[in-house]
């Protein structure tokens, strides 16, 4: 069934000043020794508690505050929080931080800074926030560590329409624009491969798994390619390909191919072929794999290790990495007698770069894709209280990512505040300036677009099938048959037509994809027609 609209009226009242991201203040902190902590007692401890909780509950929550102030908010009570702490027990950077480029490093915060500042610091802790939400909900009732893993990245590839920019690895004829941060690829909805892996393994993270990238190549002459991110259970290293858009599959197309089945079973990897497109990878590139841990500078810096701790205890949420310890695991699980090369991947900290190289133009790219989401309304307040201003779309993504799905306050109210009629953008149109009003009209006509498809990816991922039909198909591909959701509507829409049994018109819609992810809709419609052959042949 699909969500209903709880708000009598709506009105669109202004578009907010387009920023590329919520970091708030940006003010620098004087930095604190270990030697000006408290000493950790209990009634410190205590006040940490609280502080910590304070900071976390905001945060996760920005779409009930004003997110400047929020975000100072936040900061300001981890640095006192930071005073009550004892330091993290004798931190030392992990040795695989040296494992990266200089230029990488030298563009990155500094590791062993010991207190927090209102830009990275904050974002760090907010984006892993919502991924630990993420994650709590995606994975459901699974058990064990593949089922936990195969739903999580169910859930990127259904939530994270595919595109090609920014490359797995940049270079001169490719350099990449949409530098996207964890918490802007989430907002956006849309990534590249290497964003859905980075996603993927930051999601497996917040579950307590292990996985990195895994690599082909040689490092040493500049031609290391990062594969596919692996989940490591067991002694084993289960292979998700992000491209494709689906696990690899195991010997018979039958669960989740480990890195030692693809190297001892040729099938395994030629299961991904077609017959006008091989795919690239065979058994012997799986004897030579490297090992690349998903990593970012917070996830390997002093402060976040401070914090991880009690963070982890009292919320479930973890934001740092013990990247050598993973990469460790990892390597135990290849199919090879040498020693894998571990590593850093370097993908997490290029973002980071060319988010500080201004020429790059990297910030206007940001804020043009997030622009929708800025866009703000007045909407009746909840049990009779005042009018507020809200930014619909904004609030829609940050309570689905809580799971915080239904009601006047849930994702779904939001999404639906998002999708004014014409005769309301209209009026809100003719209030403004000529020299604005194209640029407004265009800029709601994407925020509408937005919330259609998404509510067609919620439905979905609810299994409201019929639902998500009428959003992703009547309601985006039939409305907008050109908008940025096409291929991946049409992608989701063969999921929601499975649910369905109409398995005609999944394949139909899966052979129309023309996204980066198609090689792997055509593979999925070919075994949907050889199941529906066979179950004709019974």
């Amino acid at each position: 069934m699909k969500a209903e609209r709880p708000w009598s009226a709506v009105w669109l009242v202004a578009v907010a000043a387009f920023t590329a991201g919520c970091d708030g203040t940006r003010r620098p902190v004087a930095p604190q020794s270990d030697a000006g902590r408290a000493s950790g007692t209990p009634a410190a401890r205590a006040m940490g508690a609280k502080l910590l909780d304070g900071a976390v509950s905001t945060l996760g929550r920005l779409d009930d505050f004003d997110e400047t102030r929020a975000v100072e908010q936040a900061f300001d009570r981890l640095n006192q929080w930071s005073r009550t702490a004892p330091p993290a027990a004798g931190w030392q950077a992990d040795p695989l931080a040296a494992t990266l480029p200089d230029r990488l490093r030298s563009a990155a915060p500094a590791l062993d800074r010991s207190s927090f500042d209102a830009a990275g610091d904050v974002t760090h802790l907010r984006d892993r926030i919502w991924l630990s939400a993420i994650a709590r909900a995606a994975r459901g009732d699974a058990g064990d560590d593949v089922a936990v893993a195969s739903r999580l990245f169910d859930w990127t590839v259904r939530s994270l329409a595919l595109v090609s920019d920014p490359p797995m690895v940049p270079s001169a004829a490719t350099p990449g624009t949409r530098w996207f941060m964890p918490g802007e690829i989430l907002l956006s909805g849309r990534a590249s491969a290497a964003q859905r892996g980075w996603i993927f393994l930051l999601l497996a993270q917040q579950c307590g798994l292990d996985g990195a990238m895994l690599a082909t190549g040689d490092a040493a002459s500049g031609n290391l390619r990062p594969w596919v991110p692996a989940i490591v259970s067991e002694g084993q290293a289960y292979l998700f390909e992000p491209t494709y858009g689906m696990p690899v599959p195991g010997p018979g197309g039958v669960g989740v191919a480990t890195a030692r089945q693809a190297a001892e079973d040729p099938t395994v990897l030629a299961g991904l072929s077609l017959p006008d497109k091989p795919y690239p990878l065979g058994p012997a590139d799986m004897t030579d794999l490297k090992i690349l841990v998903a990593a970012d500078p917070w996830d390997l810096s002093r402060r976040m290790a401070t914090l991880d701790g009690d963070l982890a205890a009292r919320h479930g949420v973890h934001v740092a990495v013990a990247a050598s310890r993973m990469a460790a695991a990892a390597a135990a699980a290849l199919p090879t007698d040498s020693t894998p090369v571990l590593g850093v991947w370097e993908f997490p900290w290029e973002t980071v770069g060319r988010r500080g190289a201004v020429a790059a133009g990297v910030e206007a790219v940001v804020t043009r894709e997030l622009a929708p989401l800025e866009i703000a309304f007045v909407a009746p307040g909840p049990a009779g209280r005042p009018a507020r201003t809200v930014r619909p779309l904004f609030a829609a993504r940050v309570r689905e990512f809580r799971g915080d799905l239904e009601g006047p306050e849930g994702a779904k109210a939001a999404y639906l505040a998002a999708r004014p009629s014409r005769t309301v953008l209209a009026d809100a149109v003719r209030q403004l300036p000529p020299e604005q009003a194209e640029n407004a009209s265009r800029l709601y006509g994407r925020m509408k677009e937005d919330a259609t498809y998404w509510l067609g990816v919620l439905t979905l991922g609810e299994g409201e099938y019929a639902a998500a039909v009428d959003y992703l198909g009547r309601m985006t591909l039939q409305a907008a048959p050109d908008s940025r959701w096409t291929d991946a509507a049409r992608t989701n829409l063969a999921r929601a037509l499975i649910g369905l049994g109409r398995i005609d018109e999944a394949v139909a819609a899966l052979r129309a994809d023309g996204s980066p992810q198609r090689f792997g809709s055509r593979i999925l419609a070919d075994r949907l027609e050889r199941s529906a052959a066979e179950a004709v042949g019974r």
